[in-house]
């Protein structure tokens, strides 16, 4: 009875050490699918919802007049405000938080973070120069530097789909932008346009140079937070002290301390905001977090129209068909890849085991 209690017992063990008892490939396949596509939502969710409230305070504290009629204009001090916020929160979370062990290849970030400091002075200086729905209507174009930027210096290759797909949620978003009511008192100078030009290539600076760094190591979300706004800063000090704006937005939020408020909860949402970007370039790449941020002031403006009632033209309900045929096609498209990917992990893991 003893032998026979040994053999069963045996049997057993090798059961549940067998194949049979473990998932299979394809259950591993639809679970790291499923974990992927959960991480995107997860992305998209935070990031919608970060940069919706950080862009509602940025309106109050631009819009806020102080009792002798003054303005707040220092854009510089509020990018300085929000760097130094960011640095804070993911200093933070790098001490709490097990670290990668990775070196810090200081030239490339200081690159990725002149490059994107540089890209929002320049955009919100043109705002000067030109009138708000060209400039607008040019950011919304960030994808294909963002894209052809990734191809000439991180080497990235997509298919034609994905170019197909970029090109008719640009066309989408500005059409939508187009087809729409604008007043815009302010002619466009030759000046404003360059920056918004310039702008954009500092746009497909950044995201190369971020996918050269993703490529070559495996930082954490908030190594490479803390980094990108650390060489921001280093760009970003000198400049807003001789420009004279780090001392007149300092003595503005002084004398009206509701700005000060709506400054600091602009901060903090802009600093999770960024968590979640660099939480979609660790997990996915530029161009995904690109399209997000990107697609974010379409979808903010049509739930305005939507939610308000306002009128939108058949040009404009076209737009919006262009942008979300592309999303959906985009997100099927890494779904079948993701599922191809994992499916070939899986097949190799299986044939290393057996052999």
């Amino acid at each position: 009875m003893a032998e026979l209690r040994d053999r069963a017992a045996a049997s057993k063990a090798a059961a549940n050490g067998s194949g049979a008892a473990q998932p299979n490939g394809a259950d591993k396949v639809k679970s790291s699918s499923s974990r992927d596509e959960l991480k995107l939502l997860v992305a998209v969710v935070g990031i919608y919802g970060c940069y919706m409230t950080s862009a509602m305070l940025q309106e109050h504290i631009y819009s806020y007049k102080s009792p002798d009629g003054g303005r707040f204009s220092q854009t510089q001090f509020l990018l300085w405000v929000q760097c130094v916020v960011n640095v804070i929160f993911a200093g933070i979370a790098m001490m709490l938080a097990k670290g990668s062990g990775e070196a810090i290849p200081h030239k490339l970030f200081s690159m990725a973070g002149a490059g994107y400091i540089s890209a929002m002075i320049c955009s919100l200086e043109s705002l000067n120069y030109i009138n708000f729905p060209t400039k607008e209507l040019g950011k919304s174009c960030k994808m294909i530097p963002v894209m052809l930027f990734g191809v000439v210096f991180a080497g990235k290759r997509y298919s034609v789909r994905d170019y197909v797909g970029v090109a008719l949620i640009t066309a989408g978003i500005v059409t939508f932008n187009l087809a729409g009511k604008h007043k815009s008192g302010r002619e466009n100078s030759t000046y404003g346009l360059a920056l918004l030009f310039m702008s954009l290539v500092l746009d497909g600076v950044t995201g190369s140079t971020q996918d050269n760094i993703k490529r070559a190591h495996k930082h954490t979300v908030h190594e490479m937070m803390f980094w990108m706004n650390a060489w921001a800063l280093v760009v970003l000090t000198p400049m807003a002290v001789l420009t004279g704006q780090a001392a007149g937005g300092y003595a503005f939020c002084q004398e009206n301390p509701a700005v000060l408020r709506d400054l600091f909860g602009f901060a903090l949402t802009a600093a999770l905001g960024q968590n979640f970007i660099y939480f979609t370039i660790s997990h996915f790449s530029s161009l995904v977090c690109t399209t997000i941020t990107t697609t974010r002031k379409f979808f903010t403006i049509l739930f305005s129209v939507l939610f308000f009632g306002h009128p939108m033209s058949p040009k404009q309900w076209a737009g919006v068909a262009m942008v979300f045929t592309a999303l959906i096609d985009n997100m099927w498209s890494k779904h079948q890849k993701n599922q191809s990917r994992k499916a070939a992990e899986a097949r190799a893991s299986t044939a290393t085991k057996t052999s």
